[in-house]
């Protein structure tokens, strides 16, 4: 019965009742008969319709597993928040950015509502970009010449930034007067028209041109190079990297080295090289530093399309292209290129120095070199029409129309920095140097003043300052060319309308003048004597000295204008270089190390190796007076001359100009636009920031001024 009953309780549990359990009946029957067939005695019924199945305590088999894969939400197009994945899961898809809202137009999908885009007008703009507040930008223009967008304050607005003033001053104090706006070497030139450029050079000012003339803005840079993509982007480099943004000039970067050279392709592709092959690049967010595989000092750079040119010393020429920087032959060898331009790969000119001037243009496969009459050139620039001007030693050329023209050769010396534009040109150059010519083709001078090299000064009225460069007086401020001939070489100042000056070939001069007109009266010492300085006393009475250039011993005479001259010979050779007293019976003399003194009736000489030569000497009485060497400043008390300690840092310049009137402070002057002040009774000394870097070689001034003259016409003013 087990057997039986266990095939007739699986068949319950597959069976059913009812319709269902039809189909079992003749499957008993084929049981039966195989019971039968093994000799089974035993009858077994089948189960009857509606037989509940009987649990046998065994686990029916598990249904064969199904396989699911999630949909993604990308996969259903959905791009905000909850969804099914297809499996029994959800998704969560995101949320939609700012303005915009989920399902706004279908399920699962981010719409923007309605907007209505901002105008220029409607935002107050015009110049610059803006937002139009549905996701876009606004262009909302350019501002014109002389203009910047927010130049005046106000943003998106064009207006007159702050280009600085007449008048340069350095942070000390310092003034230029002559020449003007400066007096130091403009290298480079960029603008957007000769009513608005930018100049830059030595000494770290900032010059700037418009309709109403030079302004200028103090920089604590050197700067060498300059250029910009745009009235709101411009970069100055040199010893840092400057930016200009429309409104304010600031510092980006200070670099490894100095920089020499920047051009670039927009705002955001700027190229600046310099010393050592230095490169940086600006992406428009940061510069970056680049190898450009050589260790030359590159002089210029060029950027175009793909393409960047720079140029240098040891016949540099480095190109950089889609694989990397390479080198390209050079048209000649052992020469230095000064500068790069041009308008594309197979257009591409470079200037430089070799024995002589060389430019060289490239077509893309071969150089060609053009011969003109200069000893250097220093800069190029063109336009997209073919023409160009390039500047150097001897002054500027212009190639215009398929000939070169260099009828200005010669008219402005030394010009260092070219720039050719729509409306005309402008090129700087040294002793601060700027001119420019529109399209008539006249130069017109923009600097203003006297570029002589002034030896030596006398200023103790405000309106009476005579300057002497060796040949020629000049009087008055502003100084013009001209002047009057005669001895310039020393001045001195007796009483109020009363000047003596002394120079070569023996030559001395006493001009005088009052509110009635003047005079001049001139004596005549043997022409071999030269003579370096003059101290007056009393009527038409002066001593002055010199040197003997026949025997080259010093020459010490006393003028008696009324009468003779006599001659106060000296026991050694060496001239005699500076004279000033304090009364008849008190007068020094320096010079080739020697320090002599006149007691009214006999010359005392103090000479030995360790003193030196001496340039300027100023008493201030029998127990005080002060003479300077080239290295050394010494102090007389009454007693003895000894030397007083001068500040550090002062090993490599040379002092040349010494200036006092009272017992509290002194002046000196001398290489590199040095000025130093001193005060005796702290032994303080002051180092004064000039803002200039030429040699200063003479001091003057008055109850409230101070002023100082030099190298390249530099003359200076410093309220007291």
């Amino acid at each position: 019965m087990g057997g039986a009953g266990a095939a007739g309780r699986r068949v319950g549990v597959m069976g059913g009742g009812g319709k269902g359990s039809r189909p079992w009946r003749g499957g008993w029957v084929c049981m039966l008969l195989v019971l039968v067939a093994c000799g089974a005695q035993q009858e077994v019924e089948p189960p009857s319709p509606g037989t509940p199945p009987v649990e046998t305590g065994e686990t029916p088999p598990a249904p064969r597993p199904e396989t699911c894969t999630p949909v993604s939400c990308e996969g259903q197009g959905a791009q905000c928040g909850t969804v099914s994945d297809g499996c029994g899961g959800t998704l969560n898809c995101g949320g939609c950015g700012e303005g915009q809202r989920c399902g706004l137009s279908q399920p699962h999908v981010c719409g923007t509502e309605a907007c209505t885009p901002r105008t220029c007008e409607s935002v107050g703009a015009s110049c610059g970009t803006v937002e139009d507040g549905c996701g876009g930008t606004l262009r909302c223009g350019t501002c014109g010449v002389g203009m910047t967008c927010g130049g005046g304050g106000q943003a998106h607005t064009c207006g007159a930034p702050d280009y600085g003033v007449d008048t340069a001053c350095s942070r000390d104090g310092v003034c230029f007067l002559n020449p003007t706006p400066v007096s130091h070497d403009f290298k480079d030139v960029w603008g957007r028209s000769i009513e608005d450029f930018w100049a830059v050079g030595n000494a770290g000012f900032i010059v700037h041109g418009g309709p109403g003339g030079l302004t200028v803005l103090p920089s604590e840079a050197e700067l060498s190079s300059i250029w910009g993509s745009a009235g709101e982007d411009v970069w100055a480099v040199g010893s840092e990297i400057r930016h200009f943004d429309g409104r304010r000039w600031s510092t980006s970067l200070r670099p490894e080295r100095f920089l020499l050279d920047v051009h670039g392709t927009g705002a955001d592709n700027v190229w600046a090289v310099g010393e050592g092959g230095l490169a940086y690049v600006w992406n428009g967010t940061r510069w970056e530093r680049q190898s450009t595989g050589t260790s030359a000092d590159l002089y210029g750079v060029w950027a175009h399309g793909e393409q960047v040119w720079a140029v240098g010393t040891g016949a540099t020429i480095r190109v950089r292209d889609a694989q990397g920087w390479h080198a390209v032959t050079p048209p000649t060898r052992e020469v230095t290129f000064t500068a790069v331009w041009g308008t594309g790969p197979k257009d591409m000119w470079v200037t430089g120095s070799r024995g002589g001037a060389v430019l060289f243009h490239w077509d893309g496969s071969a150089w060609s070199p053009v011969q003109l009459p200069f000893s250097a050139l220093y800069g190029i620039s063109g336009n997209a029409s073919g023409d160009l001007l390039v500047v150097g030693e001897e002054g500027s050329a212009q190639f215009t129309g398929g000939r070169w023209d260099t009828s200005h050769r010669g008219a402005s010396p030394r010009l260092l920095g070219a720039l050719h534009m729509a409306d005309g040109r402008v090129v700087v150059g040294s002793q601060g140097q700027v001119l420019r010519s529109g399209k008539e083709n006249t130069w017109l001078a923009l600097s203003q003043g006297v570029r002589s090299d002034f030896i030596s000064l006398s200023a103790p009225e405000e309106d009476r300052w005579f300057f002497a460069d060796g040949s020629r007086i000049r009087n008055g401020m502003p100084l013009l060319d001209g002047g009057t001939l005669g001895p310039a070489h020393a001045l001195a100042r007796q009483g109020p309308g009363r000047l003596w000056s002394a120079g070569p070939l023996g030559r001395i001069d006493l001009r005088t003048w009052d509110s009635l007109g003047g005079g001049l009266y001139s004596f005549y010492l043997p022409s071999h004597f030269a003579l370096r300085g003059v101290y007056p006393g009393r009527d038409m009475q002066a001593w002055v000295v010199g040197t003997n250039t026949g025997t080259g011993e010093g020459v010490l005479v006393q003028l008696d204008g009324q009468a003779a001259w006599t001659p106060y010979p000296l026991t050694g050779l060496g001239g005699l270089n500076a004279i000033d007293g304090s009364a008849p019976d008190d007068v020094w003399a320096v010079g080739e190390s020697v320090l002599a003194h006149w007691d009214g009736s006999a010359w005392t000489e103090t000479r030995g190796a360790w003193l030196p030569a001496f340039r300027a000497v100023r008493v201030l009485g029998r127990e005080l007076a002060w003479a300077l060497g080239a290295h050394s400043l010494w102090r007389w008390d009454g007693m003895q001359w000894a030397p007083v300690g001068l500040p550090a840092g002062l090993e490599t310049l040379e002092l040349h100009a010494l200036f006092t009137d009272s017992r509290e402070v002194l002046y000196l002057a001398g290489d590199g636009g040095l000025l130093l002040q001193y005060e005796p009774a702290r032994q303080a000394w002051r180092r004064i920031e000039t803002g200039t870097r030429k040699r200063l070689r003479a001091l003057s001034g008055g109850p409230r001024t101070l002023i100082a003259a030099g190298e390249g016409g530099t003359v200076l003013r410093l309220y007291r």
